[in-house]
């Protein structure tokens, strides 16, 4: 097609687009990813494996092509002599059936149980969990996101879990999933602070500890200052808030929901209450040594990740969260 021809067509269809509804722009947009062909695995990788382009044994920027295995391309390195691909020393390595892992990307953008994903893909369902923390592995604990604007915080607790051991190694019994914990207390439980901006960047550390300096620790690196912070009334916000030059709201509970109509902190209880909904109901709850791997999930899943986007993100060389 011709440019002049193509840009006059360009015109409009963007004036088209313009005069539909919300609603009727996306039956266009889920028409057109349904016409858009799948691109093969390593040709998805291969652009990011090419802006790095050093060896990932030993760094150094000097290889070559050295054959293929199963059609996927191998590299040779002239320093230290060993060879890779594009998915070496990545969480990917040496995972198999890579024809199927778009299809489980879609389970993950839908948040599929391992058993809903298992069926779906015609795989087992330890290999179902293997990828899925596989898929999460790269982004868990990665809490780099810088918020700005208004900034919504707060924390909350999960019951401590060693699900899925088959002796437990606290001493405790064991108990029903979910529950039996006393939540007037902190014992036994695991804190997580959750922060959201108007932008949907979002970071979910865990605290080692519900205290202000651990708050401090993995909360002010992350705030632009200027900003407008708002939390409940714990001290550590406070200390916070002054040190970055951020405009505090402190929402006390009980006592003060909404400031000017648009100063809260409904998202972030929102998303907390969503996330433990998620985790407690349809996961069944969640062993606490992967809590790191299920909040990146859930980062993902705000964040509206495609299957594509989750696979990059799984890939690790890139971060796909925000915008």
């Amino acid at each position: 097609m011709k440019a002049k021809l193509f840009v006059s067509k360009l015109n409009q269809i963007t004036k088209a687009l313009i005069s539909m509804t919300p609603a009727q722009r996306e039956v266009v947009h889920q028409s057109i990813q349904a016409l858009d062909t799948e691109i093969p695995i390593d040709e998805l990788f291969q652009p990011l494996f090419d802006s790095k382009s050093q060896c990932p044994h030993c760094d150094s920027s000097q290889f070559k092509k050295w054959g293929k295995a199963g059609g996927i391309q191998r590299y040779r390195c002239n320093s230290c002599s060993k060879t890779f691909n594009n998915k070496t020393n990545t969480p990917l390595a040496r995972l198999h059936k890579s024809c199927i892992w778009v299809e489980y990307a879609h389970c993950m953008a839908l948040r599929l149980t391992l058993r809903q994903a298992a069926r779906v893909c015609g795989i087992n369902l330890k290999t179902a969990f293997l990828w899925r923390h596989r898929f999460l592995q790269a982004q868990a604990g990665k809490n780099d996101d810088k918020l700005s604007g208004i900034i919504e915080v707060d924390e909350f607790f999960l019951a401590y879990s060693e699900k899925g051991n088959k002796t437990l190694g606290s001493g405790q019994k064991a108990r029903k999933r979910g529950g039996d914990i006393d939540k007037r207390t902190k014992e036994g439980q695991v804190a997580v602070l959750l922060s959201i901006d108007r932008s949907k960047h979002m970071i979910a550390p865990i605290l080692s500890a519900d205290t202000s300096s651990e708050i401090s620790i993995n909360l002010t690196e992350n705030i632009e200052e200027n900003s407008v912070l708002c939390s409940d009334g714990a001290w550590a916000y406070v200390k916070i808030a002054k040190l970055k030059h951020c405009d505090h709201k402190r929402l006390i509970n009980g006592e003060i929901r909404v400031m000017d109509n648009i100063y809260h902190i409904q998202t972030v209880n929102g998303a907390i209450a969503n996330f433990k909904a998620w985790v407690n109901g349809s996961m069944k709850g969640v062993a606490t040594k992967y809590l790191s791997n299920y909040l990146a999930w859930f980062k993902e899943s705000s964040a509206k990740l495609n299957k594509r986007q989750i696979l990059l993100s799984a890939y690790g060389r890139q971060q796909y969260y925000g915008t």
